[in-house]
């Protein structure tokens, strides 16, 4: 399957992305699959591990030092370890995912070993475009609302002193709310303003602060199309995670739920249950990634084609072009100047004017010697 060279709406491009990942569904889901399983067992497991912690006797007995200590040292090799690996992981797996959906949608052969391995050979740049989008969609507007929140829970602890107490909690609920519906608003803004990175990255070979620039360049004027392309996503994930839940939530029904209090699941479900929504969790994200990738790639090449005339530069490639053929010189004669012609060619005689005398210049033709003697 060729890319395309005109210029595509956002029907057409959901629709590309949907016949490159129905053509391609085993190279992308071999390239998520590994990446999710590993997102999935880190989290999960912390999950696990904490919901091991919660007490079950009623009324709950005081947590002891060691299990405070057990709880604390999860927390910090989650840190330092867990984080870090987890970042990694998504860097080569979308490192990986985005030269599959650019070298497919050039109708080239792709693999998930070349997948990878461009990647790999690429990775600490992958590393710094991820951290890039996380901390400018993520860490400084979460820290900034933390800390506004902290300031408002001061103001209102000082003023409930005086009697406004009620007033200033409901003041400060409302702004909480407010304050968290602007983070989001800016968070997914932001997110949408460098989602272009990786297309950037892979395609033109740039280190990751450059490819966050020329991703802010390119979405320009069509960050509203790749927030619907957000939005459809995030609809179809969440379809897919009940059709896959849907029919292991009828047999739990029937067989696990019954000899179940309704509160248990919520407070302390089954090992069985959080082993099973894992899984799930997995196929859905190893499902749904190629998805965003390829999209992001088609929006790339279709801001580069309305701004750039990248098709142009699609079909130089497809016709074995590296550049443009030269254009031929053309000399412009100086004013008053006889044309000259290009290096190489001799300059043509210059035509005799009617009535001028014929021969070399300066020297006057002979006359017969008939006129000149009056016979």
């Amino acid at each position: 399957m060729a890319a395309s060279t005109r210029p595509l709406s956002l029907g057409e491009i959901l629709d590309r992305t949907v016949q490159i990942y129905r053509r391609n569904f085993p190279l992308f889901v071999g390239i998520s699959v590994l990446p999710s399983a590993i997102y999935v067992a880190i989290s999960g497991g912390l999950s696990l591990f904490y919901t091991s912690k919660l007490p079950t006797a009623q009324p709950a007995a005081p947590p002891t030092t060691e299990a405070i200590l057990t709880i604390v040292a999860a927390a910090a090799a989650f840190l330092l370890v867990g984080i870090p690996l987890l970042l990694g992981v998504s860097a080569a797996s979308l490192g990986a995912l985005n030269f599959a959906a650019v070298w497919t949608n050039r109708g080239e052969a792709a693999t998930i070993r070349n997948s990878y391995a461009q990647s790999f050979r690429r990775f600490w740049r992958y590393v710094g475009i991820v951290s890039l989008q996380l901390l400018f969609a993520g860490i400084i507007p979460g820290v900034a609302v933390s800390v506004l929140i902290f300031f408002g829970a001061i103001v209102t602890a000082l003023t409930s002193r005086s009697g406004g107490g009620a007033a200033m909690a409901i003041l400060l609920g409302l702004f909480m709310f407010l304050l968290l519906l602007a983070a989001m608003v800016v968070c997914v803004w932001i997110w949408i303003r460098f989602c272009l990175a990786f297309p950037a990255s892979v395609v033109e070979d740039k280190k990751p602060w450059p490819a966050m620039q020329r991703s802010a360049q390119l979405t320009k004027g069509t960050r509203g199309r790749i927030f619907v392309m957000y939005l459809l996503v995030v609809i179809l994930t969440v379809v897919a995670y009940y059709a896959l839940t849907l029919p292991i939530d009828i047999i739990l029904k029937l067989t696990l739920y019954k000899s179940m209090a309704g509160l248990a699941l919520f407070t302390k479900p089954p090992i069985v249950l959080q082993i099973i929504n894992l899984v799930i969790s997995c196929l859905e994200r190893a499902f749904t990634l190629p998805i965003y990738a390829i999209s992001l790639v088609l929006f790339y090449n279709d801001q580069r084609t309305r701004m750039e005339g990248y098709d142009i530069e699609l079909l130089m490639d497809q016709a074995g072009w590296s550049s443009l053929p030269p254009t031929p010189l053309v000399f412009a004669p100086a004013p008053n100047q006889p044309e000259s012609a290009p290096p190489g060619f001799a300059n043509p005689e210059p035509s005799p004017t009617p009535g001028a005398p014929f021969g070399p210049p300066g020297i006057e033709p002979s006359t017969p010697a008939s006129e000149g003697s009056g016979a």
